[in-house]
């Protein structure tokens, strides 16, 4: 049974911590995304943002149809408008120019109508009564629908921080304006994406099951996390990772008492066996997977899974590769912006390096010190909850680099759907870095810097668009 007992780690260390209470409340992180968010949308020029104009070409055909459109099926008219405002925008080098007297669709980027509709209907709903003015009016206006889903994000953010810190304001305050300072999320949730609804929607479950942690099973949240997880898998298949930790908040829900480590190690070993005689068969001196998953694949998922197990690669090409992989799908998660050629200066990159591994190591200190043993069994599971979404959403990222790495390194904009869980975790992980008295100076720190790097970030984009 839970007691309340404060944390060193999640309490205030100074009674001067509760005069910030006031900095904390919603509707001024809600005015701040907002603005924040428009400043993003307004600043970038059309189009430049990942696979923007054929995100918004999915809307546009929707809300001109009033019907999802077939993979490949283009109307003329629009890639024309898109295409020529492409131009208008210099998205092409000089010399560039759509051929726009063709009688077959000007390409404007890879086909993102495989996707779900469902965050293109929402966009779609703006463009609709726009649909007569300019394009560029019509592109903003998605633009806006995606701003609303991170106030909204942000205002989770802030939620998730009351429940984990409920006596901590400072830490109220630093979770969801760390979220609202990341660079590089707010140019993704500031374009036309349905990354965007993915991040929201997987906040929202986040926040369903740190209520399944705390308070068991209840019906609005599990309502909640039912609705989240069906709207972000009705956005972009890919979220359907979200069902693992969905699963374990579930589990915790019923099972509130302590669980030993040798239990943990053993189910987890169990699973794993299970699993793998599943999904898996050994045939011609090689694994591959059941068909039945290779059917689950092709027609639903577009993992192309078969691919990934048929590589096998081996330690030494593992060791080769990925370090270079995820130091750039670490500096792009923080700081990449336009079609990923619009960066920062090194310094910053630096920075964020050294605070993801100060965070890595204090986490680790925080363990192995038992600076967490303060902490009620519902934190601290929500704290392996929260690496439970990281590890996930890194491991997805890297899974589709071996699929693709012939011709693709993905960015870190698709791990942005466990963004907060990351903010949550560097928040308490830096805390452990440091001394007692000074976590909270390490927190105001840690929102200064990113005060610092978003000014940087937005610098950086005018200097390069404007300048």
């Amino acid at each position: 049974m839970n007691t309340r007992v404060e944390s060193p780690i999640i309490s205030p260390t100074t009674p001067q911590v509760k005069q910030v209470r006031i900095l904390a409340t919603p509707w001024l992180l809600v005015i701040l995304a907002f603005l924040h968010g428009l400043l993003y949308a307004i600043v970038v020029p059309p189009w430049q943002h990942y696979d923007e104009p054929t995100h918004f070409e999915y809307a546009r055909l929707i809300a001109l149809w009033g019907r999802r459109p077939a993979v490949g099926e283009t109307d003329l008219e629009t890639n024309r408008e898109i295409a020529n405002s492409m131009y208008r925008f210099k998205f092409w080098q000089l010399g560039v120019y759509p051929d726009l007297l063709s009688t077959t669709s000007p390409h404007i980027g890879y086909d993102e109508k495989v996707h779900p509709p469902l965050y293109y209907a929402v966009v779609a709903l703006p463009i609709s009564m726009m649909r007569f003015l300019p394009i560029e009016h019509q592109l903003y206006a998605g633009r806006f629908i995606t701003v609303l889903f991170y106030v909204l994000m942000v205002l989770c953010a802030w939620r998730i921080a009351t429940i984990m810190a409920p006596t901590n304001p400072l830490l109220q305050m630093s979770i969801p304006l760390l979220l609202l300072l990341i660079p590089a999320l707010t140019n993704q949730m500031s374009a036309i994406n349905n990354d965007a609804l993915v991040n929201f929607s997987i906040t929202v479950l986040f926040l369903s099951c740190l209520y399944f942690i705390r308070d068991g099973l209840k019906p609005i949240p599990l309502c909640l996390a039912v609705l989240s997880i069906v709207v972000a898998v009705m956005a972009k298949r890919t979220a359907v990772v979200g069902i693992i930790p969905l699963i374990l908040a579930l589990f915790w829900s019923f099972y509130r008492r302590p669980i030993r480590w040798w239990v943990w190690l053993l189910g987890i070993t169990f699973l794993g066996i299970f699993l793998s005689v599943s999904i898996l068969e050994y045939r011609d001196s090689l694994w591959h997977l059941q068909p039945w998953i290779i059917a689950l694949d092709q027609q639903y998922l577009r993992l192309s899974l078969d691919t990934l197990i048929a590589r096998q690669p081996t330690l030494e090409q593992l060791v080769s590769v990925y370090p270079g992989v995820i130091d750039v799908l670490l500096t792009s998660f923080w700081g990449r912006f336009g079609w990923g050629h619009v960066v920062i200066t090194p310094f910053w990159d630096w920075v964020v390096r050294l605070f993801t591994i100060a965070t890595i190591v204090g986490l680790v200190m925080g363990m192995r010190f038992r600076l967490y043993t303060d902490l009620q069994m519902w934190q601290r599971r929500v704290l392996w909850l929260s690496g439970v979404f990281v590890v996930l959403a890194w491991f997805a990222v890297l899974v589709r680099f071996d699929i693709q790495q012939s011709f693709y390194v993905p960015q870190g904009r698709y791990m942005h759907l466990a963004v907060l869980p990351t903010i949550l975790l560097m928040g308490i992980g830096l805390q452990g870095f440091v001394p007692k008295l000074w976590r909270a100076k390490v927190l105001f720190a840690l929102v200064c810097s990113f005060v610092l790097l978003d000014i940087a970030a937005i610098t950086s984009i005018i200097l390069y668009y404007y300048i």
